[in-house]
């Protein structure tokens, strides 16, 4: 196993040996033995939280080195953010010096054809990149408790623990499994077989330019709006991140842009192929869309975006396609196994809460465990208020996906689309 930045003791190879005893009445949950498998954003949450509050933690990513998340943009929701808010820092403050890497922007605006602004509302939406967030969560966590390249091949329980198993062979001993693998989970296998993934019958094409390399006319546009242009049952949506050093300031930012296409059947099937021809049924990466694809949308840009959009489209050579799915769990916990984030209900992007919602799994969770006493009535507790949160939200989320894609009833200035978790705005 690897850790993410220095090698890993071989005492942590699944030696029970060094950690604490199971669960027994009467006992608190410090001390607890937590294996997280998944060490995304989600994952890392929920792996920082639960060491804090005295767990015994291990994150397992599959990935042989830190992780990227291709420049993708995230709304900057108040769970998404709330642990170093209650730190009493800046999103991303790390043991040195203190930075601000989420930016606030003022205006939720749409724009027509032409590039005029047709509805404009006040919003105050924060916003920052997905590596900036890692980060952030990353340096909270100390690094031997990291472990990356260890790809987990399934689970295994006793009454009181778990197993979680490796392709290198190794096993980690438990007393609960933390599946944060992702929409792909192999947790679920164990936690929730069977579960349907469905195809919603589009994808998102996103792409990410730095703010220098537009005219001034465009970057003004985005310069504190989120922008929207809504076509035939298609939109795109254009907002500034923080630039590759993490820079907030107007001139050094990147701006992030997310297209919304429909795709079907064999064309689907070809769009999801890389240029090297493996078939990617999630995401194909940026660098690896085949070149026609990626004039085909060009060209669909110059013909159907505002200019401004159209611009920073054409900017990008290498954009990425993110296939969009639904998929919710029949259940969140079996044992001492239970999923979060992705791995648990995979939401369409358009609430932009997929990120808020594995904090808020996170935190639930921690908020579960805090000074219980039965690890198994936490569990069962948590399980059923992160299902109806997840119902709820993936509910509303396939309804803003149906009026864009499938119904074309989508309306600019809509206020039923403002971003939320819990509420717009939360």
């Amino acid at each position: 196993m690897n850790v993410a930045t220095r090698p890993a003791d071989p005492a942590q190879r699944g030696d029970a040996s060094r950690f604490c005893a199971r669960d027994t009445p009467g006992r608190t949950m410090n001390g607890l033995r937590v294996g997280v498998v998944g060490g995304s954003i989600g994952g890392l949450t929920a792996a920082v939280l639960l060491h804090e509050m005295g767990c015994d933690v291990q994150v397992f990513e599959r990935s042989s080195a830190a992780l990227q998340g291709r420049g993708a943009g995230i709304a900057v929701l108040p769970m998404t953010e709330r642990y170093f808010t209650e730190l009493g820092t800046s999103l991303g403050a790390g043991t040195g010096t203190a930075r601000q890497v989420a930016l606030s922007l003022t205006y939720w605006s749409y724009v027509d054809r032409s590039g005029a602004v047709i509805d404009t509302a006040a919003t105050h939406y924060r916003f920052t990149s997905w590596n900036t967030l890692y980060r952030a969560l990353l340096e909270r966590l100390p690094p031997e408790r990291y472990h990356l390249d260890c790809g987990a091949t399934g689970v295994a329980q006793s009454d009181e623990s778990a197993a979680v198993r490796f392709a290198s062979g190794d096993t980690h001993l438990c007393d609960l499994a933390v599946g944060a693998d992702g929409i792909g989970s192999t947790v679920r296998e164990t936690v929730a077989p069977h579960t349907s993934t469905t195809y919603a019958g589009y994808v998102a094409w996103r792409g990410t330019v730095l703010e220098s390399e537009l005219s001034p006319s465009t970057a003004e546009l985005f310069a504190d709006a989120m922008v929207y242009q809504v076509l035939h049952r298609s939109h795109i949506l254009a907002y500034a991140i923080p630039g590759p050093d993490d820079s907030v300031t107007v001139g050094e930012r990147a701006l992030n842009f997310v297209w919304y296409r429909n795709a079907h059947g064999a064309a689907y099937d070809d769009l999801m192929t890389d240029r090297n021809g493996l078939h990617r049924p999630g995401t194909v990466p940026p660098g690896l869309v085949q070149r026609h694809f990626v004039r085909t949308l060009h060209a669909d840009a110059s013909a159907q975006l505002a200019p401004q959009l159209a611009e920073l489209v054409l900017a990008c050579d290498t954009p990425f396609i993110q296939a969009i799915f639904d998929m919710t769990a029949h259940r969140f916990r079996r044992g001492r196994a239970i999923l979060i984030g992705d791995a648990a209900a995979a939401l369409r992007p358009h609430v932009a809460a997929g990120t808020a919602k594995a904090c808020a799994d996170g935190w639930a969770l921690r908020d579960s465990l805090s000074g219980a006493e039965d690890l198994d009535g936490a569990l069962a507790g948590w399980e059923a208020r992160q299902m109806a949160l997840a119902e709820r939200v993936a509910a509303k989320s396939r309804a803003m996906g149906e009026a864009s894609q499938t119904s074309g009833t989508m309306v600019p200035g809509d206020p039923g689309w403002r971003f939320g978790l819990f509420s717009p705005g939360n």
